[in-house]
């Protein structure tokens, strides 16, 4: 059973590859777009698309947990009807991410009317800030189709459809752009960007699934019905959840401000921004590993799922470790040439807010899909709202008070806080409950 784990690894590496790649891409596509718009119409740009994401967090309820609940319930394993019944739970979600992107659309729009003006002095036309409101809207619709991949789509197509995303996304900015070099130009290309890619992995998704007999469209079967109450449960736990994710990572930068400075807060921006590079290889292991954890779960295989378990920590433990030593080998002697002139801060900055790879991709990325199977979000949720405010938000000005000393570092601590606190509780249930869990996370730890 073993090798069923170790051979998930390939694909991991694959989609990781093409993580990077897109990163690349992505990178050299904001170059471009800020040489051709200059920083003060880019900033401007800025401010739209950050009001646009504060809309999503705010009405976004994490659907994908639901969505995969519901797809690896025990009614969807059926012979008979478990066909009927994934498909059933697939429409269901469809239709909520729908009424969710109209809401966020709308969201977005309200906010940017009303806000937007005191953070930029860019005059915004108001066809402009609709065009960035729908653009948001679409994206979140075709962001159900690339998650359900994870279901469905060999990893070899989701890395293909990746890339070609990035590349449609790179190509309508980069026309866009160079036609009006105007904040119009870019959230009509991040319109375009969004509804061409939205197309693309619709259309591959359906027809994968058709010929796995889901049927998200047209005539389809009678179905089990999906319990009212798991939905209710997961859409409140999702939606406080939702809120947490703003202040984790969204709010944080503020709250480092407040005590820091410019200068305090640029280490810290920065430091965030180099470790998020990793998150890559998270996100990669997320779409391979997760079907696999529930399907697992689904059949009640905990022999496997403890391998896998194993594989997991393992391969974050190591890229940990070597992440942290590539960050005290470099970052020294590349902090001058960043810019930044307290380099023993930024080091330890990154260092310690490197520990929070292990902490998602060698701890949540299986105790999440547990709870998630056994319709537990509401205990994520408990613990992720206590770490974000008893954890992120109070040890780094806690420790601003009591060393006098307004540094960075204490907030990169607060921020490492929260996946301590968010995550370690949730383990400790899992050894509880289901004690198969305790051994391969005690062998994982003596390593």
């Amino acid at each position: 059973m073993s090798t069923t784990s170790s051979n998930l690894r390939p694909s991991t590496v694959l989609l990781t590859g093409a993580n990077l790649v897109c990163a690349v891409i992505g990178v050299a596509q904001g170059l471009f777009v800020l040489r051709m718009l200059g920083p003060a119409t880019f900033g401007a740009a800025a401010v739209v698309v950050a009001l646009t994401a504060v809309a999503t967090n705010l009405v976004d309820v994490r659907l994908i947990d639901l969505i995969s609940n519901l797809y690896y319930d025990d009614r969807a394993s059926h012979p008979h009807t478990g066909a009927a019944y994934r498909a059933s739970a697939l429409r269901l979600g469809l239709r909520l991410y729908a009424l969710s992107a109209v809401l966020i659309a709308v969201a977005s729009a309200g906010l940017m009317f009303v806000v937007a003006h005191r953070f930029t002095g860019v005059a915004l036309m108001s066809s402009w800030l609709w065009a960035a409101a729908a653009a948001q809207g679409v994206s979140y619709v075709g962001s159900f189709f690339i998650f359900i991949q994870r279901f469905t789509v060999v990893p070899r197509r989701m890395a293909v459809l990746q890339l070609a995303s990035a590349l449609i996304n790179a190509i309508a900015m980069v026309v866009s752009v160079t036609a009006s070099r105007t904040v119009g130009g870019y959230v009509f290309g991040l319109l375009a960007s969004a509804a061409a890619i939205a197309v693309l992995n619709a259309l591959y998704t359906v027809a994968i699934l058709r010929r796995e007999g889901v049927m998200l469209f047209g005539r389809h079967r009678a179905a089990p019905s999906i319990d009212r109450r798991v939905i209710l449960r997961f859409v409140a736990a999702g939606n406080l959840l939702g809120y947490v994710k703003l202040l984790h990572r969204s709010a944080d930068v503020l709250l480092v401000a407040a005590f820091c400075g410019d200068r305090g807060t640029g280490i810290y921006k920065l430091a965030r921004s180099i470790t998020d590079a990793l998150l890559t290889v998270s996100e990669a292991i997320g779409r391979v590993y997760q079907p696999r954890l529930l399907a697992l779960l689904q059949v009640r295989d905990h022999a496997e799922y403890g391998a896998v378990v194993r594989s997991i920590m393992m391969t974050a433990a190591a890229i940990t470790f070597a992440a942290i030593g590539g960050a005290l080998a470099l970052l020294p002697s590349l902090a001058p040439v960043l810019g930044v002139t307290d380099g023993f801060s930024l080091t330890l900055s990154v260092v310690i807010m490197t520990l929070t790879f292990f902490f998602i991709a060698g701890l949540q990325s299986w105790i999440w899909p547990a709870f998630v199977s056994s319709g537990r979000m509401g205990r994520c949720t408990l613990w992720s709202a206590v770490a974000v405010l008893a954890g992120q938000y109070t040890i780094g000005p806690a420790l601003v008070y009591l060393t006098g000393n307004a540094t960075p570092t204490w907030f990169s601590l607060g921020y490492l806080s929260f996946y301590v606190i968010s995550i370690l509780p949730l383990w400790r249930e899992l050894r509880r409950d289901r004690p198969v869990f305790t051994w391969p996370v005690q062998e994982a730890a003596t390593l």
